[in-house]
Parts: structure tokens; C-alpha cells; sequence
């Protein structure tokens, strides 16, 4: 088993520090693709049976509790959306466009988020596409501390 010693870790945070403390902030969108408003209703009728299996979204130390920014790729094409979870990782609230205030972003492609929406469990389906890497949660842009702890929840996730 890989281990990390303390003067290694402090590196590797010093590494992130540095690489990321020049790096803006988000600007507010809401101009996505037709088939971006498609998918948004998609994933909006799905939210009930994602929260009633919500339990289902275990990612060990880390929570998603807070605002995230989604931004979902296709092709050349870019649709984004924001919403909120609480401590149970149930999403409480979405919109279009991102929230200049998210620490916390979320890229995948279209395929997956509507495989997603589709799946008899979004939950699960939701969980899945994180540990496979479909789906990457990292920091927003200048947000250093929520970058760092997403690589290593990454690194962690690894070793489950």
C-alpha cells in the first residue's frame, strides 16, 4: 500500500498552493444549448427519486453538502447548472447557469448526466459515474482549500 509521509503531503499541498492561487473566480451564465434546457428538465424530474435513495451516495470522508457548479460537455457545446445538497446529499435546490458563490464544480458530459436522470436509481447511478471518474468534483477556480480537498478525497478513493 502506497503511503504518504507528513513531509510529502506537505509538499504535495504546497504544489497545490501554488498552483492554484492565480486562478480566478467563476462568472456568472445562463446561456446554455437547446439541448441543455432539455437535459435541466431531465435531471429536475428526477430529483425526487434521487433523494429518496440519497442514503445511497456514500464517497467515505467527503460530503457534498453545499453549492456546486455542474458544468455538462457535448461536443463543443457547454451546458451549466448549479444546485445545493444538505448534509444528506439530497439536492434541496437547482437552477441554470452557474452561482458565482459555488467552491465546488462538478464536469461530466451529457451521456452521463442523462444516463443518470434515466436510471431507475439516480443515487446510485450518481455514485457510480464519481468512482469510475465519469463525473469529477473538484474546487472551483480560486476555491484552493475545496481543490485540495477534492485531490485528496481522489487519491483516497483509489485505495476503496
Amino acid at each position: 500500500m502506497f503511503t504518504l509521509k507528513r513531509s510529502q503531503f506537505a509538499a504535495l499541498a504546497v504544489a497545490f498552493v501554488v498552483l492554484f492561487s492565480s486562478v480566478g473566480g467563476v462568472a456568472a451564465q445562463s446561456d446554455n444549448p437547446e439541448w441543455g434546457q432539455e437535459l435541466y428538465e431531465q435531471v429536475e424530474g428526477m430529483q425526487e427519486e434521487y433523494n429518496a435513495n440519497a442514503d445511497q451516495v456514500d464517497l467515505g470522508p467527503v460530503n457534498l453538502a453545499g453549492t456546486m457548479n455542474v458544468y455538462v460537455n457535448d461536443g463543443d457545446e457547454q451546458a451549466t447548472y448549479s444546485f445545493t445538497m444538505n448534509e444528506d446529499n439530497e439536492i434541496t435546490s437547482m437552477q441554470q447557469g452557474l452561482d458565482p458563490d459555488a467552491p465546488r464544480k462538478i464536469t461530466t458530459t451529457r451521456a452521463t448526466l442523462e444516463d443518470i436522470a434515466d436510471s431507475d436509481n439516480p443515487a446510485a447511478a450518481f455514485r457510480n459515474a464519481v468512482m469510475s471518474g465519469e463525473i469529477d468534483i473538484s474546487g472551483e477556480d480560486g476555491e484552493l482549500i475545496e481543490t485540495i480537498k477534492w485531490e485528496v478525497a481522489k487519491f483516497l478513493l483509489d485505495y476503496i
